[in-house]
């Protein structure tokens, strides 16, 4: 048995848990930098109700909204400065992965004197502390200490976390009714990376009885709710309970992957996003059954022991997943896909995978993917 895990995040969850819990503001300071995407925190009321508990806490804060879709390294470093020349001591992050993993950059480029790709370094032990309000259901970043952001030279995503646990937020928002707006497609591609992490968490090399407890009952949630909401075209018809759903199970898998870290179905989704701009879940959630089937083969007792606990059999999933996939694939040549193998096997996802997951593997499964 292992027992490891760590989590320095205080969550309050609930409806309208910023007006009620955001007395911890004034615990971080007098100064606030808000960092949002365009319109998501604004149309879903979450900016409104933190700028309102700011104002009757006395604490002065500007917002930030130039962070967009798959987060420029640049625009952190924009945003780092911004925070230091307002005097920020500490950060508001509002928004779905972008605006949160952006925020955890942030945080450092505002203390410390680092440029472009400084971040993936060894990093100072100098941050700002961070409050994270997620407005969607599927990233589980507001409980990781992760950030994936986009090099501007080359279009990629590389992702990066601090060894001093500074990349964590201090205080985490989760309220169901901010995402109340999201349309049926982003509310399915959000809940599909979400079912990502929790089963690539639990499959994981790096799991522990800890993370999951955590990945077994986000994999029930998520699976319960998106079972539910299949085929509810207008988001409006989605209702309250499913949301709440849908954003608890988020988190259940984010705290399942704070501690194993991803598999391969993230790498190899990078490229379709980076190149392609399908959404982020829908990309990983592409791999997902190919996961499930190295799962079944190299850890088939854990495997039986997951869907005996869930009470159905692994094809309830695996038809969830196909139903709910809406990619035109890209036509792809052995070439194409031979290099997308390369580039996205030297990472850890790979190591975490069930069995020993290659370039080779990789390479046979985006065959099998693409040329179906």
């Amino acid at each position: 048995m292992n027992f490891d895990f760590y989590l320095p995040t205080h969550v309050i969850s609930g409806t309208g848990c910023v007006r009620n819990g955001g007395a911890v503001f004034s615990s971080l300071g007098r100064k606030c930098l808000i960092v949002t995407g365009k319109n998501s925190a604004k149309a879903c009321g979450a900016l409104d109700d933190c700028t309102a508990v700011l104002d009757e806490q006395g604490i002065a804060y500007q917002v930030f909204d130039g962070i967009g879709q798959n987060p420029l390294l640049s625009s952190c470093e924009t945003a780092g400065q911004v925070a230091r020349e307002f005097g920020a001591e500490f950060l508001i992050g509002i928004g779905g992965g972008s605006p949160l993993d952006a925020t955890k950059a942030i945080a450092f480029f505002a203390c410390n004197d680092l440029h472009g790709t400084d971040i993936y370094g060894d990093l100072p032990k100098n941050a700002l502390p961070m409050v994270l309000i997620g407005t969607t259901a599927g990233t589980g970043s507001e409980v990781t200490p992760y950030s994936v952001l986009t090099i501007d030279e080359t279009g990629r995503k590389r992702s990066f976390r601090d060894k001093h646990g500074l990349s964590y937020a201090s205080y985490v928002f989760s309220d169901p009714n901010y995402t109340a707006s999201l349309s049926y497609d982003f509310t399915v591609s959000t809940a599909l990376d979400a079912l990502c992490h929790a089963i690539e968490g639990y499959f994981a090399s790096t799991a522990t009885d800890i993370s999951d407890l955590f990945a077994t009952r986000g994999i029930a949630v998520i699976v319960k709710a998106l079972e539910s909401i299949k085929g509810k075209a207008d988001g409006a018809e989605i209702t309250m309970r499913e949301r709440e759903l849908l954003l608890y199970g988020s988190l259940y898998a984010g705290v399942t992957i704070n501690t194993t870290g991803t598999g391969f179905c993230h790498p190899l989704g990078y490229f379709l996003t980076e190149e392609y701009q399908v959404p982020h879940g829908q990309a990983c959630a592409i791999f997902l059954r190919g996961y499930l089937d190295e799962a079944k083969e190299h850890l088939c007792e854990k495997y039986a022991a997951l869907f005996s606990t869930l009470g159905y059999g692994d094809s309830t999933v695996s038809t969830l997943i196909g139903e709910l996939l809406n990619v035109k694939l890209p036509s792809l040549t052995e070439e194409q896909l031979r290099e997308v193998a390369q580039r996205s096997a030297p990472t850890a996802n790979f190591l975490h995978s069930p069995g020993v997951f290659t370039e080779e593997k990789a390479f046979e499964l985006l065959k099998k993917v693409f040329q179906a």
